[in-house]
Formats: structure tokens, sequence, C-alpha cells
């Protein structure tokens, strides 16, 4: 692993290992694709830019985690390939739905929480003139909802999960 951008309390703080929910989350979204039972998937704390809203599974050791089963009736195998940063997921297996079957997923926002004021917080232990800001975040709740269509026409329409995503004003640390 190595240093990169993390969520905690939050604020955006360099952690080890660092975006890795970039990996659950791609491989969260070929599991719903392939129709495969989640038995567990979190959201993140605040609203990540590279998924729709309820589109992601963070990870977090020992907290969080993204787990699935294979719910099918027969094997599968996961392929995980990463191309100039790209990460991507593959499962095969015996297809058996018919040729026409069609799953779509569709994030469906449900309340927006802009942030309000900013806040300021004063640091003893930073010299005077020491500043350092974090940029605000939207607060969100949102659902996934999964669409099956057979023969281009709606059959099912299911709610998948519900993420609750933590507003965070607009901060600024000054030295005192």
């Amino acid at each position: 692993y190595y240093m990169a951008g993390s969520y905690m309390n939050g604020r955006v703080v360099d952690s080890l290992g660092g975006g890795i929910c970039q990996v659950s989350t791609t491989l969260y979204n070929a599991v719903l694709l392939a129709e495969l039972e989640v038995t567990e998937r979190f959201n993140h704390s605040m609203i990540v830019g590279y998924v729709e809203p309820s589109a992601d599974a963070a990870i977090a050791e020992g907290v969080k985690d993204f787990k699935f089963v294979n719910n099918l009736e027969y094997p599968i195998y996961i392929e995980g390939t990463t191309t100039d940063k790209y990460v991507t997921f593959t499962i095969y297996g015996k297809e058996t739905r018919a040729s026409d079957h069609e799953v779509r997923y569709e994030s469906k926002v449900l309340e927006v929480i802009q942030p309000p004021a900013d806040a300021i917080y004063p640091d003893e232990a930073q010299p005077i003139g020491y500043i350092t800001v974090e940029g605000a975040h939207i607060g969100y709740k949102a659902q996934l909802w999964k669409i099956v269509l057979e023969g281009g026409k709606e059959v099912s329409r299911t709610q998948v999960n519900s993420s609750n995503y933590r507003m965070v004003p607009r901060s600024a640390t000054v030295g005192t």
C-alpha cells in the first residue's frame, strides 16, 4: 500500500492504503451486474466522486467490509486487472439468464444537505500565520435501485440499498 487520501472524522487525510475503496467499489458494481448476492456493504462517510451516490462500497479494516456470495447454481470465476491506473473486474460463469434479460442500476438522491457557514479551528501547536483549508462536503441521502428489463420492457424495480453521506462545512485551521 501507499499513502493516499481517505476519510477520517469528516476530513480528508493521507493514510496507508487510502483509495483502496475504488477497488471494492468497482468489484461491488461488477457483483451487482452479475446479480450475485451482496451480504455486507457500507457506503462512505462522505460522498465520493467516482460513482453515483449509493453505488460505492467502502472498506476499513475491522470496521467496514464488502462481502458477497455466489447465489447462482454454477461456479464463478472473478478476474481483476489493472491498466493505466484503471481497475476492471470480470465475472465469468455459466449464463442462465434469458438473452433479452438486462439489468441496470439507478441512483436516486432523496436529499441534498448543503454545508453551513465555514468553521475556523484555532491550533495552539501551530505558529501565527499558519493556515490550512479543508474543502466542504455536501451531504446526501440516496438509494440505489435495481431495474430488470426483459425484451426491453421493465419487469421489476427493487431498492438495493440506502446511503447517508455526511455533510461537512469548509474549515480552516489557523495557528495561534
